[in-house]
């Protein structure tokens, strides 16, 4: 086996794990509400959602992935960069599952990719006009999705009322709903999130032959294995999410209290807002947009339906996830740098 046959098997088998532990860690933004609101057994949602993260990223294309392959420069990457900043991004995923915080694997992922970038290549060697795009999109998705969760509650209501339906029959529609709206979501998930970590791969694909990444797309193509790999990885990491209910609970059942009407509003709100994100090549964080989506049900009811303490402690999460994982990733570039 050649050495650049290795540091590629190093850079996917990292990768990977950071596609599953996405899945597993976000596997929850699909499921928490239909679980919480009774609409589908928690062995069936998270099944169901396995399918649709796989599904998501065959079918939505690789604009993200084009757009986070831009982040670095990568025709000077190397293979330290990318796993260091994938085990930058890996630290934090374990922690905040540890500490039942649902934070966004994209700022930590964009975070671990600066924080390398910068330890290897130097301030020049990051595409900042990329890297403002990336955040700009990161900062205005949470509030399109509290928004998007209040309005779609609103209309859901309008519509609740319209019908004069009792409290026991609405809960029966929107329970059935709920089935297609969380769907919607999990395949959402999976265009945008699996999308980031094969513009990782790729990153390296093309440093390899010391191109760009658009220059390596536009001559290779996108290649097949990469997108089969990142989609079953997801999957994989979602499927076995039903064995931690940690991060489950803490969307279920700590932000607001949670009927049918407010699932399939969060739902459907937030697939709103990710599923137009994929469509125009924007990466951004699923827990952060169904997180505010969840919390917009909370306001079209009322204020104090919103336990703000909660999230309080999620936004400040947030504001951690990025600087946290710069560092841990530029630790890890060092580190690599002295013993490989």
């Amino acid at each position: 086996m050649s050495a650049d046959t290795g540091l590629l098997i190093a850079v996917v088998t990292v990768a990977l794990i950071f596609d599953m532990m996405n899945g597993f860690h976000d596997g929850c933004n699909a499921v928490s509400t239909v679980i919480y609101t009774g609409a589908l057994k928690p062995k069936y949602a998270i099944g169901l959602s396995a399918i649709f993260n796989f599904i998501g990223p065959l079918a939505m294309g690789v604009a993200v992935a084009k757009t986070i392959g831009g982040v670095i420069k990568a025709g000077d990457a190397s293979a330290h960069l990318v796993i260091a900043a994938l085990l930058g991004a890996c630290v934090w995923e374990v922690l905040t599952w540890w500490w039942a915080l649902p934070v966004s694997s994209s700022h930590a992922l964009v975070g671990g990719l600066i924080g390398a970038g910068i330890a290897a290549l130097g301030l020049h060697g990051i595409a900042w006009n990329k890297v403002i795009l990336v955040f700009a999109s990161l900062l205005l998705s949470p509030f399109l999705g509290i928004i998007t969760g209040y309005g779609v509650m609103r209309l859901s209501r309008f519509f609740f009322s319209k019908m004069r339906m009792d409290l026991a029959r609405a809960d029966k529609f929107y329970k059935r709903m709920q089935i297609l709206s969380s769907s919607w979501v999990s395949f959402s998930h999976g265009s945008n999130d699996a999308t980031k970590v094969m513009g990782i791969i790729v990153i390296f694909l093309a440093a390899q032959q010391g191109m760009g990444v658009n220059e390596y797309i536009s001559k290779h193509g996108f290649p097949i294995w990469v997108i089969l790999g990142a989609a079953g990885a997801m999957a994989v990491g979602t499927f076995i999410s039903v064995r931690s209910f940690r991060l489950i609970r803490t969307l279920g059942e700590k932000i607001t209290t949670l009927h049918p009407i407010n699932g399939f509003s969060a739902e459907t709100g937030g697939a709103i807002i990710i599923q137009l994100a994929s469509l125009f090549g924007l990466p951004v964080s699923t827990t952060h947009v169904v997180t505010s989506a969840v919390t917009g049900t909370g306001l079209a009811s009322q204020l104090g339906g919103v336990s703000w303490k909660v999230f309080r402690a999620i936004m400040l999460a947030w504001v951690v996830t990025l600087p946290f994982c710069a560092v841990m990733a530029a630790i890890f570039y060092y580190i690599l740098r002295a013993v490989m």
